[in-house]
């Protein structure tokens, strides 16, 4: 289904679900003093994230301390679980005000807010995949891609993926490393272990063929939506952040 953007432009709609942890001041604070529905959704994702760390992560992403927060967010042990928590509990919070996607697209550790939104994970499997992958790197020593280490932590998320139960999409869900739709491997684990170059420009590329022309970024920041504009091709597109367009957003459909 077709659907308008607030400026008026027709076309298909993408939410995006990137890897950045860098937060955009009020990240956190201004959804949580507004909207019940996306306090809810957090503590529940919470609840679920924080067996893996060594702190509480709502506390993380609340902080008081707004110059502290950033670089507590941006440590191995919290950024992932911190990126998928705020995507999670941001989807909920879109569909409460009835805006969904045509397709998803997820960038590196945004994949698996995308795959949980699309409906190949539950929540306590994305939560587990996402929890265990965090504490797996903060136990590293500093280390460059390719190590021994490195390569051991990824074995072992393998290990945690082999349990899980994915479901085909039931949302079209773009790949960043094939930068083609996702079908059947979404049962193989090793699809879903970290791995580079993404390909973001030439999923950029397929969306826009596809008709997709409304861009919506969830997550803490607008690292997509900045990145958008040396993608190609050239084109019309009306892009949205959350974190930074919330208000715009719960005003009007897409």
């Amino acid at each position: 289904m077709e659907g308008m953007s607030p400026d008026g432009r027709i076309g298909r709609t993408v939410f995006l679900f990137p890897a950045s942890a860098s937060p955009h001041p009020g990240t956190g604070w201004e959804l949580l003093a507004a909207f019940p529905v996306f306090t809810e959704a957090l503590d529940a994702i919470c609840a679920r994230l924080d067996p893996y760390l060594e702190l509480p992560l709502k506390s993380v992403l609340c902080l008081a301390d707004r110059a502290q927060r950033p670089a507590l967010v941006e440590r191995v042990s919290f950024s992932g679980p911190a990126v998928f928590a705020l995507q999670a509990a941001q989807y909920r919070l879109l569909q409460s005000w009835g805006l969904q996607p045509d397709v998803l697209f997820g960038h590196a550790a945004g994949r698996m807010g995308a795959a949980f939104a699309a409906g190949v994970f539950s929540l306590a499997e994305a939560c587990h995949a996402v929890g265990t992958l965090a504490r797996l790197l903060s136990s590293l020593p500093d280390t460059e891609p390719g190590s021994p280490h490195l390569d051991h932590a990824l074995k072992a998320y393998g290990r945690t993926l082999a349990t899980l139960h994915p479901q085909p999409p039931r949302l079209p869900l773009v790949s960043d490393v094939t930068a083609r739709p996702v079908g059947a491997e979404t049962r193989d684990p090793e699809f879903w272990i970290p791995r580079s170059p993404v390909r973001v420009a030439d999923a950029v590329e397929l969306l826009h063929q596809q008709g997709v022309r409304t861009w919506l970024e969830l997550g803490p920041g607008d690292l997509l939506t900045r990145v958008l504009p040396r993608c190609p091709p050239d084109g019309p597109v009306t892009a949205f952040a959350m974190a930074r367009d919330w208000p715009l957003l719960q005003a009007g459909p897409l």
